[in-house]
């Protein structure tokens, strides 16, 4: 979808202290071989429960849009995204971040974005839906996860490591720091099995579910090969790529910097870069191999970096790209002011 004059107007993010992967690989928790293929020097851990980094980065956006003239206030859209435990089970955990950032008394409903690593797109493209239709001025996008035990960080998706962080945005229809030019999705629900197995539906949830073994039942009994997975997720990809660049009156060769899910070395080139056959000209592939995938943040919180580390010249294109479980592709093209 084309979007008119809908801007980000402030960006926030954070993250737990970096903590060289050599110390896991010391007790066991990595393998040498792994962190050599995935080239992962560091993983971002944090203390802080996750709705907890999602306000710290929600401030932040908060006081980057107010600096631009856009004001955050009750009849904000709020929307928070996340993937894994947020501290508590049955807990509106929207609720109390949208309390912490804008207050009690508010217009809308605070909702929470189920999109398990592309909840930064979902979200943005949700918040930018909604306001071009009028229904709101402002919206506040946050997110937040942290993949402390029982959840192993490590091995819990194939060719990158978790890491704890969180991100916001600040959409407006005024004015801002990055124009929204488009937004495209695309989902291939045939490749959900990825990430059931053959497991049957339970009554309670899994502390530490073994996604590895889920992904063997699914290329055992599914019929659909490991290398038919990486061709339909690698036609997915330049879709929702070449769609939004078409949508926003653009090629490959106008993007300034490729934004892509924070994923190791070998699984980056593999799932990205493979099957769009270009050479970008800036990524944030080394800062990812610092920080590790902070599930659905990445892509806001790369543009929090972009923003904060001054990197972006006006009038550069920045194209982002998502893709979670599910599975779903989505990619986003955004221009400098």
């Amino acid at each position: 979808m084309r979007f008119e004059d809908i801007w980000i107007a402030g960006t926030g993010g954070t993250l737990g202290d970096r903590v060289p992967v050599e110390h896991a690989i010391a007790d066991g928790s990595y393998s040498a071989d792994v962190a050599r293929g995935t080239g992962m020097i560091s993983v971002a851990q944090a203390t802080q429960a996750p709705p907890e980094l999602a306000v710290t980065a929600g401030r932040q956006a908060i006081k980057a849009a107010a600096d631009h003239g856009v004001v955050v206030d009750r009849a904000t859209l709020h929307l928070h995204s996340h993937s894994n435990y947020q501290g508590l089970d049955m807990w509106p955990v929207a609720s109390w971040v949208a309390k912490e950032l804008i207050g009690t008394d508010l217009e809308g409903q605070p909702t929470v974005v189920q999109a398990a690593s592309n909840g930064s797109l979902t979200s943005l493209d949700l918040a930018a839906t909604a306001l071009q239709a009028g229904r709101a001025e402002t919206a506040l996008i946050t997110l937040g996860d942290r993949f402390a035990e029982p959840v192993d960080r490590w091995y819990l998706s194939p060719g990158m490591v978790f890491g704890d962080g969180g991100a916001a945005a600040v959409v407006s229809r005024r004015a801002g720091l990055l124009r929204l030019d488009s937004i495209v999705s695309e989902t291939d629900a045939a490749l959900e099995g990825l990430s059931r197995g053959d497991e049957p539906f339970g009554t309670e949830s899994v502390p530490r579910p073994d996604m590895r073994k889920r992904t063997r039942a699914f290329l055992a009994r599914s019929g659909i090969s490991l290398s038919e997975v990486r061709r339909r997720s690698g036609d997915r990809t330049v879709s929702v790529v070449t769609r939004a660049l078409t949508e926003a009156g653009r090629t490959l060769d106008d993007v300034d910097w490729f934004v892509t899910p924070f994923v190791g070395r070998a699984l980056f080139q593999d799932s990205f870069l493979r099957p769009l056959g270009f050479t970008p000209r800036n990524t944030l592939l080394e800062t990812g191999l610092t920080i590790g995938h902070l599930g659905p943040a990445d892509q806001l919180y790369a543009l929090a970096h972009l923003v904060t580390e001054d990197l972006l010249r006006p009038g550069s294109t920045v194209l982002l790209l998502g893709t979670a479980m599910g599975f779903t592709f989505s990619a986003a093209v955004l221009t400098a002011a």
